[in-house]
């Protein structure tokens, strides 16, 4: 592993839409004698900024290739090549970005490996992977049918979409969540990988014994946000026709923010729950973006938070947290605070400082040793198959602590919990134990569940 210590070491039904213009790569590219190239696939902040649309100094796109290079500078070079991490953008505003970058890896940068922590569109993935033959690892979901038709080109940190949607039907039953009486709704969308959640949730509750009233999927293809909110409100009169009185919402909270106002304001009285099945879901750091209204709504996830179930504390770090920790603070010379969001936080006249960057930290800690084994003649493959003989290793803010890949499971997570939003922000006041409503810095956070006097599960297979 990495961080403060020596390295020692579409296929089925769902059709993968491969865009044109990638060409195929030797697995060779991106390494000279002296330097290997890696791309960092990141949200153009620089072009959110200039729009007004983010203040915080520190959300940078420098900044978050940094969080990338900080790692490779804290082992030196690997056999002897220097690791050079590059940025490529995409505008979460314009959908035909995510092409381009996809382009611009496989066509003009050709890196020996593209990362990505989060945030980039599941379904232009088979252009990097698929078309482009060229290595990325994602921190975010992605579904089953593209890790297979990726073969080795392709890591992921969190359970696919579709074992997402089983494995929170299968947690749903086990533990009693919902009665079997329940009639139930799915909103999902035509996104391939939210549709494949969407329909292995479908399928798992079925075969657990409830009644699927409903399921509705909007369209978040067009990248049109105001167009995805006005279905997802639309569907709250769908569901109350049909009798629903629980919901499990797939769709990013970019474009729920309808269905729950909506839910609000005609007193729909669902109970709702999430499925973690895309990017910025259920994660520790995308609770302080979500609205309000999601309060208290549950999600069955991989990732874990800093606060407790009990509200009185802050999760400890584990020994690989705290070297997590040790590099990222520093790489950034400064002290991270568990639990808040890139970016600062400022309330009450007090800053609260940006946590470390779990997921980056995880997969630096796969990625890295598996390149030193590789020794000096590095070619993907002999990466990826080292990759797959990590039958156990840590994994911070994840899977309670723990990850696997195999030849035939190339995503980490091995448990997931479930866990509740809790509403808070600035105007929070802070508790007796030092905490805002139990979250560990004035923003909404998710708080664990403890059922039958345990929170962790195994995903289902």
């Amino acid at each position: 592993m990495v961080v403060g210590v020596v390295i020692a070491g579409l296929v089925g039904s769902l059709a993968v839409v491969v865009p044109a213009g990638a060409t195929n790569r030797t697995q060779q590219q991106g390494v000279t004698k002296d330097e290997i190239l890696v791309a960092a696939v990141v949200a153009d902040l620089d072009s959110l900024r200039s729009k007004g649309l983010i203040q915080q100094p520190k959300l940078t796109v420098g900044n978050l290739v940094k969080n990338w290079q900080i790692y490779f500078d804290q082992v030196g070079p690997i056999n002897g090549r220097k690791v050079k991490v590059v940025p490529v953008v995409w505008d979460p505003l314009d959908v035909t970005t995510y092409d381009k970058a996809c382009t611009q890896i496989t066509q003009d940068l050709k890196p020996f490996v593209a990362l990505n922590s989060a945030g980039y569109r599941q379904s232009s993935i088979p252009c990097i992977t698929v078309d482009g033959e060229t290595p990325l690892m994602v921190g975010d979901p992605v579904f089953t049918d593209l890790l297979k038709a990726s073969g080795n080109k392709l890591f992921a940190m969190d359970p696919p979409a579709d074992i997402a949607g089983k494995t929170t039907a299968d947690v749903v039953a086990k533990q009693k969540l919902v009665p079997k009486t329940a009639k139930i709704g799915i909103l999902s969308a035509n996104d391939v990988g939210i549709k494949a959640g969407g329909d292995a949730l479908e399928a798992q509750l079925k075969e657990n014994g409830y009644d699927v009233a409903s399921k509705v999927e909007i369209n978040s293809l067009a990248g049109d946000s105001a167009l995805s909110n006005r279905e997802s409100a639309a569907a709250v009169q769908t569901f109350k026709a049909a009798g629903v009185d629980t919901v499990f919402i797939g769709i990013q909270f970019t474009n729920s923010a309808g269905y729950f106002q909506e839910s609000a304001r005609s007193n729909a009285g669902f109970k709702n729950f999430i499925i973690d099945d895309a990017a910025s879901m259920c994660s520790i750091f995308a609770a302080s973006r979500i609205p309000g209204e999601v309060a208290g709504t549950p999600c069955v996830t991989a990732y874990d938070t800093r606060a407790l179930p009990t509200k009185d504390g802050v999760k400890a770090d584990s020994k690989f947290d705290a070297e997590c920790r040790k590099v990222f603070d520093n790489g950034f010379q400064l002290t991270s605070q568990p639990g808040v969001p890139s970016g600062d936080v400022i309330a009450g006249g007090k800053t609260y400082v940006e946590d470390m960057r779990p997921d980056y930290c995880t997969m630096m800690s796969v990625l890295i040793p598996s390149m030193k084994k590789a020794g000096k003649n590095l070619t993907w493959d002999k990466v990826a198959k080292n990759m797959e003989a990590i039958e156990s290793a840590p994994a911070s803010y994840l899977s309670d602590g723990e990850g696997s890949f195999s030849k035939k499971k190339h995503y980490f997570a091995n448990n997931v919990h479930l866990v509740t939003l809790n509403a808070a922000n600035a105007q929070t006041p802070v508790d007796a134990n030092g905490l805002f409503n139990g979250c560990p810095a004035p923003v909404n956070c998710w708080v664990p569940v403890v059922t039958d006097g345990k929170e962790w599960f195994p995903t289902s297979s």
